[in-house]
């Protein structure tokens, strides 16, 4: 299944060894995110280092394994879809998701309330998304 993991997703993901993370790397998951997720990690880099429980030499070795499990989509492959993502919804921080989830076929994994605005994609949480994998 693809599915386009929104940066909290991806910081639930570092943070906790838990449901997220066994999602994260579940062999029938495409992960894909605008290559944007990086720009907002480094945003919170240090707030996220504070809160995770091991070194920084052990978060760098885990960000990378996450990082490596995602397909990432320059926004210049996303401008052409930005029009339909905007026409979705009002929120212009959603727009690269919504557009990439448009251009590679994909359902979002988020639990950002606003994607849910619309009907054009599917949008699932972590525990919705588990139950379809047989995590739960």
């Amino acid at each position: 299944m693809k599915i386009v993991a929104d940066a909290n997703i991806l910081f639930s993901c570092l943070l906790k060894a838990g449901l997220t993370r066994r999602l994260w790397f579940h062999p029938e998951l495409e992960l894909i995110a605008p290559a944007f997720i990086v720009k907002e990690f480094l945003k919170y880099r240090n707030e996220l280092l504070k809160k995770y429980s091991g070194s920084e030499e052990e978060f760098e070795k885990l960000l990378s394994r996450i990082l490596a499990q995602m397909k990432m989509v320059d926004e210049e492959d996303l401008r052409p879809y930005l029009p339909a993502a905007a026409s979705l919804s009002s929120d212009a921080k959603d727009w690269l998701y919504l557009a990439c989830a448009l251009r590679e076929n994909a359902q979002i994994w988020s639990h950002d309330k606003g994607f849910k605005k619309q009907i054009r994609i599917i949008i699932k949480g972590t525990e919705e998304l588990a139950g379809e994998m047989g995590l739960l």
